[in-house]
């Protein structure tokens, strides 16, 4: 193993409304540190590349995460293998999922808490635990279920559907029985016709819209719902890097069309963490649910997979692999 650590760096804070520099970021090394008496160290072998990051990026808390510091790793969530342990109750090649450094080696104390836990051995594959299986699936699926309670024969508008969550919301509202654009019916929002394709495409009857993009777009949606519907929010990634596009909302179509526009974080249904990953396993084995990932490889790969993400150049969950 080589004694040598990289790590990606954020060399300084990037204001909300501004594209990510390709400079934002630099590689450094350091000396793996000798494990202490309770540390393991980690090697991790599957990273999650996500829209929240912008937020932090920024110099924002998100949920229980805070803001990234300049002159310190990027962290977000990864599977990593323990390759040392000076732990009895942590064993050396077990699979650990959590939120850590952007870095070749990781040192962790070894204690578990809400994100950082062992990896479920019966996923099909690793990096579905940062995608379909994991944190990708538990927006959706509450976004879906606990928020929006989709019915069957519903017609259901999510936007971002080729996105990380937006491809597993859904199919998990194809799984309940609704009818969902998207996968039924798939329209390009930048198209200069838009609003005239879904009014189309949905007649006006749009019961419930899962909503991973804000700005523009969400008001001509919420314009053409039934009155009366529900939005859930779960993002607004098309306003983090541009703040001409920034959803300032116009409260009329919430008010002519009686909707009700509800914002949530998978934190609020913790509890019902455990029955999610269940049932998004089950979904997985049967086939109802395949995990969408767009793949790139090497540490040196993060921050232009990151910028990538911004730019909607992904398919379903941007994950970055490290070969073992």
């Amino acid at each position: 193993m080589s004694k040598t650590n990289r790590s990606v760096i954020l060399n300084e804070t990037i204001p909300s409304g501004q594209p990510v520099p390709p400079d934002a970021f630099s590689i450094q090394e350091s000396v793996i540190p000798e494990l202490a008496d309770g540390q393991v160290l980690l090697r991790p072998i599957a990273f999650s590349v996500d829209p929240v990051q912008r937020t932090l990026l920024a110099g924002a808390r998100e949920a229980m995460m805070p803001s990234y510091v300049p002159g310190k790793p990027i962290v977000n969530f990864a599977v990593a293998r323990v390759v040392a342990s000076r732990r009895d109750d942590v064993k050396v090649g077990a699979l650990i999922q959590g939120r850590f450094d952007w870095s070749d080696y990781v040192v962790w104390d070894g204690k578990t808490d809400i994100f950082t836990q062992a990896v479920d051995p019966k996923i099909p594959k690793v990096s579905n635990a940062l995608s379909i299986s994991g944190i990708t699936g538990l927006p959706a699926y509450f976004g879906m279920i606990e928020v929006g309670q989709v019915q069957p024969g519903e017609t259901v508008v999510v936007s971002s559907a080729a996105g990380a969550v937006g491809s597993v919301a859904g199919k998990i509202a194809k799984i309940r029985g609704a009818k969902k654009l998207g996968l039924d019916v798939a329209l390009n929002f930048r198209a200069d016709d838009f609003a005239e394709q879904l009014r189309a495409a949905t007649s006006g009857k749009i019961d419930l819209y899962f909503d991973s993009v804000g700005g523009q777009l969400s008001q001509i949606i919420m314009k053409q719902m039934k009155r009366p519907a529900r939005v859930v929010e779960c993002g607004q990634i098309a306003t983090y890097d541009d703040n001409n596009y920034a959803w300032v909302v116009n409260i009329s179509p919430i008010h002519m069309n009686g909707l009700r526009l509800e914002g949530f974080q998978p934190m609020l249904f913790h509890e019902k963490w455990p029955e999610a990953f269940e049932q998004l396993r089950k979904w997985v084995e049967s086939g109802e649910l395949v995990a969408i990932e767009t793949e790139s490889k090497g540490l040196e790969s993060l921050p232009g997979a990151l910028t990538a993400l911004m730019k909607g150049e992904n398919t379903g969950k941007a994950i970055v692999t490290i070969d073992e």
